[in-house]
């Protein structure tokens, strides 16, 4: 006869105790209960299912056929279960991998985790570099991108604001005398791969385009290692404000205008698919889109 429902969850757990045991009085000890607790449960399952599953034996119970069969079928699924489970329970513990865009990892990411696992030290973290328009593999749990004009992807949430200004180090402002925006045209400019940014900015401060040979150039992949030679004083670069504020509070580098650029920009925190399904994912990812908002609110969201 069809049934709609399984048989008691510890009607099963003391046939496979019995099955792997050989006796009642050995299934008792295995469960720490009682030799007639276990007889009851076997009767149960009995009853449920129709069908003789023990035989005596002179003074000794064993399974018949049936009972054998069911025994089987039932170790292998608890035994497939349980496997299931130290599976995820592996996986929830391997460290949250987060790759980031090289200039967030030491200027915001790192200090703001130091922070998070102060408070979660179960918690154990993957960072890795993650270099801008190229895949990460494997996929990570946490992604820190860039956009321009806020065009961050579905899901993902703005943490940190992505407008730039020009910087130098002050030994470099103070060897070339730049005291107006005027005077940064003439400086030498560090530039990233497309010179977007300082036609850009120079566009908004008014400055004409400038013609070749008209300003010094030096080239850089990336904001980090533009950063870096502004610091060492080869020129004057633009930075991403939020996250060089540590450099301009300690005098490493010297605002040398108001004057910004990609206002709407943002780096922003995905979580993938596979991070959804860790808690100490989402943790981490609500910790850091917290932290974000509680900095910069009007700035990643103005009135």
């Amino acid at each position: 006869m069809a049934q709609d429902r399984l048989p008691p969850l510890r009607a099963l757990k003391t046939l496979e105790a019995f099955h792997q045991s050989g006796s009642v009085t050995a299934t008792a000890r295995t469960l720490s209960v009682s030799h007639s607790a276990v007889s009851h449960q076997l009767k149960q399952i009995e009853d449920w299912a129709g069908i003789r599953l023990m035989r005596r034996e002179g003074r000794q119970t064993a399974l018949t056929e049936a009972g054998e069969s069911l025994a089987q079928v039932i170790n292998e699924s608890f035994g497939a279960i349980r496997h299931e489970i130290d599976r995820l329970t592996m996986r929830e513990r391997l460290p949250v991998s987060i790759a980031s865009l090289r200039f967030v990892i030491p200027n915001w990411l790192l200090p703001e985790i130091e922070a998070f696992m102060a408070e979660n030290p179960e918690v154990s973290v993957y960072v890795q570099e993650h270099i801008s328009d190229q895949p990460v593999s494997p996929e990570p749990d946490l992604l820190i991108g860039f956009a321009l004009d806020g065009q961050i992807p579905e899901g993902a949430e703005p943490i940190i604001p992505g407008s730039a200004i020009p910087v130098c180090a002050p030994s470099y402002q103070a060897r070339h005398a730049i005291e107006s925006e005027a005077d940064i045209a003439s400086a030498t400019l560090l530039h990233d791969e497309d010179m977007r940014m300082w036609r850009t900015w120079l566009s908004a401060a008014g400055i004409g385009a400038l013609k070749d040979g008209d300003e010094r150039r030096l080239f850089f992949s990336g904001s980090a290692l533009i950063c870096d030679a502004a610091l060492s004083g080869l020129g004057v670069a633009l930075c991403r404000e939020a996250l060089i504020e540590p450099y301009l509070e300690r005098g490493e580098l010297v605002r040398l205008s108001d004057i910004r650029i990609d206002k709407a920009s943002v780096y922003y925190l995905q979580l993938s698919q596979h991070g959804m399904n860790r808690r100490a994912a989402i943790a981490i990812s609500d910790w850091l889109i917290g932290r974000g908002r509680e900095r910069w609110q009007k700035t990643l969201h103005p009135q």
